[in-house]
C-alpha cells in the first residue's frame, strides 16, 4: 500500500486531487493527526464566536478543552494507539456536546456533532481494524453510536425538562441572533462532516478492494508464471495443453507443440556470469512473446528450454518455429556494453488423437536433441529430414 507519510501546504492541492482519483493512501497516524487538527480548529473557531457573542465562560471553555485534548491525543499518537485516540475524541465530542447545550440551550444545533460522531465512529475502526482484535471491530462503532444516540436523547430530555438551558433563564449571548449564528454554524460543520467521513469510507473501501485485486493478480502471476521470464510456469501450461487434448478429442482440431533450447547456453553463463544469463532469456523470452500470436501460449519449460502451445497443425507451426528462430538469431543482448548474440534450436511435434501428453513432448525432445547433434539453430520437423 503506498502511504504519505506527510502532509506539508504545499502538498495539500495534490493530496487532494490524489485522494479524489482513488490514487493515494495516508496512514493511520496520518488521518488521526489531521482529524485531531480539525477538532482541534473547531473548538478555536467556536471560542473566538463565543467571544464575539459576549458568552466569556464559553468561551474559555472551548479555549483550554483542545490543550487537554492535545496532550491526551499527542501521547496516544506517539504509542500508534490509534483507536484509544478515536475514543477520547469521541467522547470529547459527547462531554462538549452536554455541556454547550446546557449552557446555551438546544436552539444552537450542537446536538449536530452527534450525529456527525455516529459516521466518524464507523470510519475510524474500519481504518483502525489492523490494530483492533477482530470481536472489538464488530461491536466497538455500534457501542460508540449508541452512545452519541443516547446522549441526543438526554440532552433533549434535560432541555424539555428545564424548559432552557437552565432553571433560572440563563442567556449567554449579547444578541439572540447569535443563537441563530450558530446553529448555522454548527450544522454546516456537523453535515461537512457527515459528508467528509462518508466519502473517506467509501474511498478506503474502493482502494483497498483495488490493492486487494493487485495483490490477487500478483498472486495469480506467482502462482501460474515464471517469475524471471514473465512465461507461464510448466505447471500452467500442463493444465494448457490437457484442455487442448480434450479439445482434441471433441472437436478434432490440430495443435503442434515447439520445445526449444538456446543454444550453447552453458557458455553465456560461464563467460559472461548468470546475470548475462538471466538478461539473455528474458531477452528471449520477449522476442519469442513477441513473434507468436496472442491465442498461442509460450512457457518456461525449463532452464534454458523454452515451450511454445501453437493452435495450428504441423505446417504453419513449422513456419512460425522458423520465424521464432530467426528472430531469436537477430537478437543483440546488450550486457555491460557486450552484444551478446544466441541462437535456439526446435523440435516439433504435431498433436495426434490418441497420444498421451508425454508422448508429445517426448517427440517434441526427440527432435530437439536431433537438431542439437546435427549443427543446431535449425527447426526439426522429423527426426528423417530436418529444415533449416
Amino acid at each position: 500500500m503506498g502511504v504519505a507519510k506527510s502532509l506539508g501546504k504545499s502538498n495539500i492541492k495534490h493530496y487532494i486531487t490524489e485522494i479524489m482519483n482513488g490514487n493515494s493512501f495516508f496512514d493511520e497516524k496520518l488521518i488521526h493527526k489531521n482529524a485531531v487538527l480539525l477538532f482541534s480548529l473547531l473548538h478555536g473557531l467556536m471560542a473566538v464566536m463565543f467571544l464575539f457573542a459576549g458568552a466569556f465562560v464559553q468561551a474559555v471553555l472551548c479555549a483550554l478543552l483542545p490543550i487537554l485534548y492535545n496532550a491526551l491525543t499527542t501521547n496516544l499518537l506517539k504509542k500508534e494507539r490509534f483507536m484509544a485516540c478515536y475514543m477520547v475524541t469521541h467522547m470529547e465530542i459527547i462531554a462538549v456536546v452536554i455541556i454547550l447545550i446546557l449552557m446555551c440551550g438546544w436552539d444552537c444545533s450542537f446536538d449536530s456533532y452527534l450525529f456527525a460522531s455516529v459516521t466518524s465512529s464507523f470510519y475510524f475502526t474500519f481504518i483502525n481494524q489492523n490494530k483492533t482484535q477482530k470481536g472489538v471491530r464488530a461491536w466497538m462503532p455500534l457501542i460508540l453510536a449508541t452512545l452519541s444516540i443516547l446522549t441526543f436523547f438526554l440532552c433533549w430530555i434535560l432541555c424539555r425538562a428545564f424548559q432552557g438551558p437552565f432553571p433560572n433563564g440563563f442567556a449567554p449571548f449579547k444578541h439572540l441572533a447569535w443563537v441563530d449564528v450558530f446553529y448555522v454554524f454548527n450544522t454546516i460543520a456537523a453535515f461537512g462532516m457527515i459528508v467528509m467521513f462518508s466519502y473517506l469510507f467509501v474511498w478506503e473501501l474502493e482502494n483497498r478492494q483495488k490493492v486487494l485485486a493487485t495483490q490477487n493478480e500478483q498472486l495469480d502471476e506467482l502462482a501460474h508464471k515464471d517469475s524471471l521470464t514473465k512465461l507461464l510456469n510448466r505447471r500452467s501450461m500442463d493444465t494448457m495443453i490437457a484442455a487442448r487434448m480434450q479439445e482434441l478429442k471433441t472437436t478434432g482440431k490440430r495443435f503442434t507443440m515447439i520445445l526449444g533450447d538456446i543454444d550453447d547456453f552453458k557458455k553465456v553463463n560461464d563467460t559472461y556470469g548468470h546475470d548475462a544469463g538471466d538478461l539473455v532469456l528474458v531477452s528471449v523470452a520477449n522476442t519469442i512473446t513477441s513473434t507468436v500470436r496472442t491465442n498461442d501460449a509460450v512457457c518456461r519449460w525449463g532452464g534454458e528450454e523454452i515451450l511454445v502451445l501453437v493452435n495450428d497443425p504441423l505446417d504453419a507451426a513449422s513456419l512460425a518455429a522458423e520465424r521464432i528462430r530467426k528472430n531469436v538469431e537477430s537478437m543483440e543482448v546488450d550486457f555491460k556494453g557486450q552484444k551478446l548474440h544466441v541462437t535456439m534450436t526446435f523440435g516439433i511435434a504435431e498433436s495426434v488423437p490418441g497420444y498421451k501428453i508425454e508422448h508429445l513432448i517426448q517427440q517434441a525432445d526427440d527432435k530437439l536433441y536431433y537438431g542439437k547433434k546435427h549443427g543446431k539453430n535449425q527447426v526439426v520437423t522429423t527426426l528423417e529430414q530436418k529444415s533449416t
